[in-house]
C-alpha cells in the first residue's frame, strides 16, 4: 500500500528578507507610502490582500527555482527555502519520494528526491512490464487567474501506467496531465517529464518490481516538483 505524506503549513513568524526587498521597492517606486519599522503593516500589505499595484510589483520581483536533492528524515531538503509544503509517497517497504515547496517572500523553491534506501528490485535485461501507481505534483508561484493565487501551493494527483522496456531501457507513459519519457541504465532513471505541458527534469530508479521517479521544473510563472511510485 502506498501512503501519501503530503502536508501544508504557514511558516512566517516574521517577514522574510525577500519581503523587505519588495517593500523597499514599493517605497522607491512611490507605489505606496510605507514605514519599514511598522511590522504590523507588512503581512497585510504583502500576504493578506495586496492592491493590484502591489501585486504587480511582487510578481515582477518573483524568483523561482527547483531541483533534486536527498530528503532529510523530516522530508525537507537542505537547498529549499523555508518550508510551506512537504510530502510524498511511501510504500510499506519504505520505497518512495519526498517533495518540498519553500518560500521566502517573493522567492519560491521546489525540490524532490527519492527516500533514502529506496529500491526497485533487480534489473532484467529483457522483457516488458506494465507498472501502475500514483503520482502527485505541488506547484507554487505567481497568480494565474482563478487557478492559483500568488504564493498559493496547488497540488495535483492521479494514477498513471508506465511501460518499462528492459531491453531498450525506456520507461514511458502518460495520463494526459503527466507525461513520462524516461530512459534507464543500471536501474538509474533519467529523462524528461511534462506536467500540464511544462517540461521537467526526471530522475529515479527502475527495476523488475517497481519504478520510482521524481521530477522538477520552472516556467515564467511557477516552480513545481512531484513524484510517482508505480509497480507491477
Amino acid at each position: 500500500m502506498k501512503h501519501s505524506i503530503f502536508s501544508m503549513r504557514q511558516v512566517w513568524s516574521q517577514p522574510p528578507p525577500a519581503l523587505f526587498r519588495a517593500i523597499a521597492l514599493f517605497c522607491a517606486l512611490g507605489a505606496m507610502g510605507c514605514d519599514n519599522s511598522n511590522m504590523d503593516q507588512v503581512d497585510t500589505i504583502v500576504f493578506d490582500n495586496p492592491t493590484p499595484a502591489q501585486l504587480a510589483v511582487m510578481e515582477a520581483n518573483t524568483t523561482l527555482r527547483s531541483g533534486f536533492g536527498v530528503p532529510r528524515a523530516d522530508g525537507t531538503f537542505s537547498a529549499s527555502l523555508p518550508t510551506i509544503f512537504k510530502g510524498g509517497y511511501e510504500d510499506a517497504s519504505g520505497n518512495g519520494v519526498a517533495v518540498e515547496i519553500g518560500r521566502d517572500g517573493t522567492d519560491f523553491s521546489a525540490y524532490g528526491g527519492l527516500l533514502p534506501g529506496s529500491d526497485a528490485g533487480i534489473l532484467p535485461t529483457l522483457g516488458i512490464a506494465s507498472m501502475s501507481g500514483v503520482y502527485q505534483v505541488a506547484e507554487v508561484g505567481k497568480s494565474q487567474g482563478d487557478t492559483r493565487k500568488y504564493g498559493e501551493v496547488v497540488t495535483t494527483s492521479g494514477r498513471i501506467t508506465l511501460r518499462a522496456d528492459f531491453q531498450f531501457g525506456t520507461l514511458e507513459g502518460d495520463d494526459g496531465t503527466l507525461i513520462v519519457r524516461g530512459s534507464f541504465s543500471d536501474k538509474n532513471l533519467t529523462g524528461a517529464a511534462f506536467f500540464n505541458q511544462k517540461a521537467a527534469a526526471l530522475s529515479g530508479l527502475v527495476g523488475q518490481d517497481r519504478a520510482i521517479g521524481v521530477f522538477h521544473g520552472t516556467d515564467d510563472a511557477s516552480a513545481f516538483a512531484g513524484g510517482f511510485l508505480v509497480d507491477r
